[in-house]
């Protein structure tokens, strides 16, 4: 068995619990690959694990910071690579949404710097001239990348911006097809449609249990104005609620349809930067079950 099992998935995709049944079934802690769950108070919005399920399953990376502090994929990976190593060959599991810190701490990638401007000249230099004058122009930057990514013309004019904004070759690891280290890459993928249910019931619940009240608290801490965590979804459509200018009907279908966006982007993520990982596909909550009891019958 791999010493490390990560389970990775768009929101609502049920990774939590089949992380949390994985880790129970073998012993072990889990890593929290979300970058939100490590903020103290936002809870609800981050669906936190349960206090019982963090008393019942060691959980790395909850719980750690306050909403204040800034959190990065660089200080996540630093933070995984302690706990994986202190685990020695005793099993791991990792879990989580936030795409970036999962290729990041897997792949060893380096983050490439982008412009907006740049990509958008180099796809219509693509258009007008094809790909060979870039790869030509990348292959004098750049000789091993253009040659690594010939095959790949989404990724190479992607190096083509980064390498002609650092006016250099690529950071050794950039657009690693292998992970740094034995592991198993576990991707749960459910259809849109059912993507969209599950967000939809989700919202409904989080909402019930009081999202609107812990947005309040922590708008009134300043979470609006902090370096990271005001990042977390759904709160700057709380605060437009607070203030009168959203109904909770509307805020309801904000929350469902911004969520919704969130997951589609995720899908699109889990499905192209990580090689190697294995899909579960599922489009009910009959057959995710079936997934998640065939995953779970491996270990």
């Amino acid at each position: 068995m791999k010493q490390l099992i990560s389970i990775l998935g768009p929101t609502a995709s049920g990774k939590s619990s089949l992380a949390f049944s994985l880790a129970k079934k073998l012993q072990c802690p889990i890593i929290s690959c979300d970058s939100m769950q490590i903020y103290r108070e936002l809870d609800i919005g981050s669906a936190k694990p349960t206090p019982s399920e963090l008393a019942e399953v060691k959980h790395h990376m909850v719980d750690e910071l306050d909403i204040k502090e800034t959190w990065t994929a660089a200080a996540f990976c630093k933070q995984a690579e302690e706990i994986r190593l202190d685990q020695e060959n005793l099993p791991l599991v990792m879990a989580g949404g936030t795409g970036l810190y999962a290729k990041m701490f897997l792949y060893g990638a380096d983050t490439l710097p982008s412009d907006k401007n740049l990509a958008q000249e180099i796809r219509e230099r693509y258009e007008r001239e094809g790909i060979a004058n870039i790869y030509a122009d990348l292959a004098k930057i750049d000789p091993s990348s253009a040659e690594k990514l010939k095959d790949n013309k989404r990724r190479l004019l992607r190096a083509f911006e980064a390498a002609s904004l650092l006016n250099g070759p690529l950071p050794e690891r950039s657009f690693a097809q292998e992970t740094r280290f034995d592991c198993r890459q576990i991707v749960l993928m459910p259809s849109a449609d059912l993507s969209r249910e599950l967000i939809a019931k989700r919202c409904v619940e989080m909402l019930n249990e009081g999202w609107i009240e812990e947005g309040e608290k922590l708008i009134a801490k300043g979470l609006l104005n902090t370096p990271t965590a005001a990042q977390a979804l759904g709160y700057k459509e709380i605060a437009l609620h607070l203030n009168g200018e959203l109904s909770r009907e509307e805020l309801q279908e904000k929350l469902t349809i911004k969520t919704c966006q969130y997951a589609k982007r995720q899908r699109t993520w889990f499905r192209n930067q990580h090689p190697g990982a294995e899909i579960f596909q599922y489009d009910s909550a009959e057959s995710r079950q079936e997934v998640f009891t065939q995953i779970l019958s491996q270990f």
